[in-house]
C-alpha cells in the first residue's frame, strides 16, 4: 500500500513546529541578580490603661474599741512593656485642713462630721500614697494586667457622730 503524501498537512506541520520552537526560544532569561534592601520602621508609644477594681469599704467604726480599723480598695493598670508610669491619688473632696498632696489627710464626711483616715501604698501601713509624683505608686509596665492595692486605715477613738460617712479620692495615672 502506498500512502499518499499531503503537501498542505507536510507544510503546516513544518511550520507549526517552527512556531512551537520560536516560542521556547523567546521566554525570557535571567543571566544576572541585583539586591536591595526595604527598610521597615515604627515607633511604639507609651501607653497605659487603668480601672479602679476595688473600692475601699470599711466595716462599721466604733470610736470606743481603742483600734485602727484597716480596709483595702484596688486598681489595675496595663502599660506598654518597658513604659515608666505613676498613681497618684489626690486628696479627696473635703482633706483635713493640715493635709498637702505629698502629705495627705483625708476626710470622710456626714454632713458636719469629720472622720479622717489614710491611704497608704504599702501592707506595713507606713508610706502615705499622696498626689505627687514622689508619693505616688511608681511602676514600669509589663505589657500585661498589673494589680495596685490602696491600704486604708481610720485611726482609733475619733469623736465623730453617728451616721454614714463617704469621700471621693480621684486616681490618676501619669505615663
Amino acid at each position: 500500500m502506498k500512502t499518499k503524501l499531503n503537501q498542505s498537512k507536510l507544510k503546516l506541520a513544518i511550520v507549526s513546529a517552527i512556531v512551537a520552537g520560536s516560542m521556547g526560544l523567546s521566554a525570557t532569561s535571567y543571566a544576572a541578580v541585583a539586591t536591595g534592601t526595604m527598610t521597615v520602621s515604627t515607633s511604639v508609644a507609651v501607653s497605659c490603661a487603668m480601672s479602679v477594681t476595688g473600692n475601699i469599704a470599711f466595716s462599721a467604726y466604733d470610736q470606743t474599741a481603742g483600734e485602727d480599723l484597716q480596709s483595702t480598695g484596688t486598681m489595675t493598670s496595663t502599660c506598654t512593656s518597658g513604659g515608666a508610669a505613676v498613681i497618684t491619688m489626690s486628696q479627696g473632696t473635703s482633706p483635713h485642713a493640715s493635709s498637702t498632696a505629698a502629705s495627705p489627710v483625708r476626710q470622710m464626711t456626714n454632713g458636719a462630721g469629720k472622720l479622717k483616715y489614710y491611704l497608704y501604698g504599702d501592707s506595713g501601713y507606713s508610706t502615705a500614697w499622696g498626689d505627687t509624683s514622689g508619693t505616688g505608686k511608681s511602676f514600669t509596665g509589663t505589657g500585661s494586667l498589673q494589680t495596685f492595692t490602696a491600704y486604708a486605715e481610720i485611726t482609733a477613738e475619733q469623736a465623730v457622730i453617728s451616721g454614714t460617712y463617704n469621700d471621693s479620692v480621684a486616681v490618676t495615672l501619669t505615663y
